[in-house]
């Protein structure tokens, strides 16, 4: 249904990125329909051998532009297994742990090129999350009390709908300081 060519991002420094997204009307107009499905399609094909995209575990709607509180992600484990997979609209952060993790590498985005400075160092998140949002697979309202990895890249989605970005998080005077009350994974 969708190719490569249908899937244009936004990437700094775009002044879209740093704007708050809408919530969106429920049931979802065919043109929202439309915009998750090309979601899913970039996520998961991105994460195939015979990919053109850029791999991604997740994208938020404004990153084709698009202000509007959706985001999808796609998380597998080694054999393959979804460890989470679905589009979150109208997300709210219900509750969070005080521990803290980050990603021993830091993180990436599909808005920020790989070239572009500033983007090295810990990038810290709570461990666990509680988001309620609407499941686009169940298509109901959902508690969503995810830990760990998954996480992880929920945060960085749903900061991309407050207008934030990961490198907003990365401790500029020291990127690679290990904050107290934390782990990397």
């Amino acid at each position: 249904m969708f190719k490569f060519e249908d899937v244009k991002l936004v990437q700094l420094p775009e002044k879209v990125l740093r704007n708050k997204s809408k919530n969106v009307e429920l049931p979802l107009t065919a043109e929202d329909d439309l915009l998750i499905q090309k979601m899913i399609f970039h996520v998961d094909d991105s994460q195939t051998p015979q990919t053109k995209f850029r791999p991604a575990v997740g994208v938020a709607a404004v990153q084709y532009g698009i202000l509007k509180n959706i985001f999808y992600v796609m998380v597998k484990d080694d054999q393959n297994n979804y460890i989470f997979r679905d589009a979150l609209i109208n997300p709210i952060m219900l509750s969070h742990s005080n521990h803290k993790i980050s990603l021993q590498e830091g993180e990436g985005c599909l808005s920020v090129k790989e070239s572009d400075a500033g983007q090295e160092g810990f990038v810290y998140r709570y461990s666990r999350v509680v988001i309620k949002a609407y499941s686009y697979f169940e298509k109901k309202e959902k508690i969503y009390d995810v830990s760990g990895y998954p996480a992880i890249v929920l945060q960085h989605e749903y900061d991309h709908l407050q207008g934030k970005l990961f490198i907003d998080r990365i401790n500029k005077n020291q990127p690679w300081k290990q904050e107290k009350n934390s782990h990397l994974i």
